[in-house]
């Protein structure tokens, strides 16, 4: 069976790097000035960037029901099947879209929830793409892939509260104690939820636990991917706390327009996942 596999701009690759991994694109929806654009198709991760220091407000949504469509039906002429792998259905409609949208085709469209975002999203897709590869049937995929994806885990660290407050995810007290101590909240992407699960005084320090919270949760290594919003110097700085046996640096991406719009340029984000899978 040829098995097309769907994700979405929030993975944190462009589609072009996408393909390179044989993996079709549909773009989330940013909402800027009342309208609503395509990302990478009709706006680009630089000019989001722009408009958010440049002070305006942006939201996400996930694709339009059209795009899933188009995109199936495109697939279907030429694959057996298509496995669409998206956000937390607890952070984003995109899984709920894709469900609603993969009833036309019966059997042979599946959606998963991957109960991560970005390369978190990645390595779950990548898990049900080698579960497919060793005989796992259609059918009880998402069964088989369970165990893996709830131990995938991502961090995420802010530069600075203001976009959490525009956003709506810090209250305006909270905002304003926390610029004046330098505090910062860490956010973890677990159980399909993004959560604070500590606050540190300064960037520097928050870097230190995030690689402090991945040894926590990896004692005996893992797979990692780094992501950012324009702040590379983050990126190394982390990547050198993290450098240990057993710790696998497989790369760094672009965190998506998604995470870019609430936690802010600067943000930098870890996502890590077992070393080994069950057969």
């Amino acid at each position: 069976m040829k098995t097309a596999f769907v994700s979405d701009t929030t993975l944190g690759l462009t589609p072009q790097e996408a393909l390179q991994q044989e993996i079709h694109l549909l773009p989330a929806l940013i909402m800027l000035d009342g309208k609503a654009h395509r990302d990478y198709l009709e706006i680009q991760p630089a000019e989001v960037i722009q408009a958010l220091q440049a002070g305006k407000h942006l939201t996400t949504s996930h694709a339009n029901p059209g795009d899933y469509q188009a995109l199936y039906e495109r697939l279907l002429q030429t694959y057996d099947r298509v496995l669409s792998v998206h956000p937390s259905a607890k952070l984003s409609g995109f899984v709920a879209t894709g469900q609603m949208i993969a009833r036309q085709f019966g059997s042979r469209v599946q959606v998963l929830d991957s109960m991560s975002v970005n390369a978190g999203m990645g390595y779950v897709l990548e898990e049900a793409r080698r579960r497919l590869a060793e005989g796992v049937s259609w059918e009880g995929l998402e069964a088989a892939i369970t165990p893996y994806r709830a131990r995938v885990r991502g961090l995420v660290l802010p530069a600075t509260l203001e976009y959490l407050k525009r956003s709506g995810r810090v209250s305006g007290l909270r905002f304003l104690l926390g610029s004046l101590l330098k505090v910062l909240p860490i956010l973890e992407f677990k159980d399909g939820l993004a959560q604070p699960v500590e606050r540190v005084r300064g960037f520097h320090r928050g870097l230190t636990e995030l690689a402090q919270r991945f040894r926590a949760a990896f004692p005996s290594g893992a797979r990692v991917t780094l992501a950012h919003v324009e702040n590379p110097q983050a990126v190394k700085e982390l990547s050198d706390l993290l450098k240990s046996e057993g710790v696998v640096l497989e790369g760094v991406r672009h965190v998506g327009a998604g995470v870019t719009v609430h936690a802010g340029p600067g943000a930098v984000a870890l996502f890590a996942a077992p070393l080994k899978t069950a057969a």
